[in-house]
């Protein structure tokens, strides 16, 4: 009798396994979905406007920021042309006259064209930075006079050397030239000593023959030279008036400092306030 042939179980075993597995990818493969290329192309134009959206909105904020800055450059040029035209409407200031001083456009009414400036550069001139001041006003002042004034710059003491020390020692038209000299003797010029005003009066009066004006500015009470003495201030008032009765110089006086300013019935006060009005000067204070 033949043999009965085995069957064998695990080759029909992983037979099974494969044929269960295919049909799981051909059933995954019916029931997922598939991406419709034209589904893709859509996607992609999408993405592609809302990028072109995005760059369209950053052109219009750049379009914007360029059109406000044309608006305020245009502004700014209407704002100056306005300007301008103020500036065109201004009348040119008339010429000094010869003698009067009206219409001067530096802001005091001299006599005259020839001014000699005395300055005190005594020690108490160190206090509230007096000194400091002086100097600035001063170089303002000479920086607006036209080059029509001829003029010179004293100061005084000049240490121990002398009562008072002069920038030319004669009077110099006010040319460009002219106006930097007595910028640096300005800088130049440093408080120390007393205040010896008769000496540089003197001094003033005997060696600038067409002066019309003098502008004392000082902080004190004239003293002698190098001493703590005080000269007597109506001897001097007197002293020089009879000085001054032929030439006719207008004196004007500065009063610099606090000091000098608040007590009015002071002798510095009192000194440059009197000196003044006797020579039909001007005086001031600051």
């Amino acid at each position: 009798m033949a043999r009965r042939r085995e069957v064998n179980v695990f080759s029909l075993s992983f037979l099974d396994l494969i044929s269960g597995a295919l049909g799981a990818v051909i059933i995954l493969y019916v029931a997922v979905p598939k991406a419709n290329p034209l589904e893709k192309k859509l996607d992609e134009v999408l993405k592609n406007t809302q990028a072109k959206d995005a760059q369209i909105a950053e052109m219009k904020t750049e379009l914007e920021k360029l059109r406000q800055l044309q608006e305020s450059a245009q502004k700014m040029v209407t704002e100056n042309e306005e300007l301008k035209a103020q500036i065109a409407a201004i009348p040119a200031p008339e010429e000094a006259k010869d003698q009067s001083g009206e219409g001067l456009d530096v802001g005091f009414k001299f006599k005259g064209k020839n001014i000699v400036f005395i300055i005190d550069t005594s020690l108490s001139m160190l206090s509230e930075d007096r000194m400091g001041q002086v100097k600035a006003g001063l170089k303002m002042l000479i920086t607006s006079m036209p080059n029509r004034y001829s003029v010179d710059i004293v100061q005084f003491p000049f240490g121990r050397r002398s009562a008072y020390r002069p920038l030319f020692k004669a009077l110099k038209p006010l040319n460009a030239e002219a106006k930097l000299d007595i910028f640096d003797f300005i800088f130049a010029m440093k408080p120390l000593g007393a205040t010896p005003t008769r000496d540089v009066l003197n001094f003033v009066f005997k060696e600038y023959a067409n002066v019309t004006d003098i502008v004392l500015l000082t902080d004190g009470e004239p003293s002698l030279h190098e001493s703590p003495l005080k000269d007597d201030i109506y001897d001097l008032l007197n002293h020089v008036l009879k000085q001054n009765k032929l030439t006719k110089i207008q004196i004007n006086t500065i009063g610099v400092g606090q000091e000098v300013l608040h007590d009015k019935t002071g002798k510095p006060y009192q000194f440059l306030r009197i000196l003044a009005e006797q020579n039909n000067g001007f005086f001031v204070g600051f």
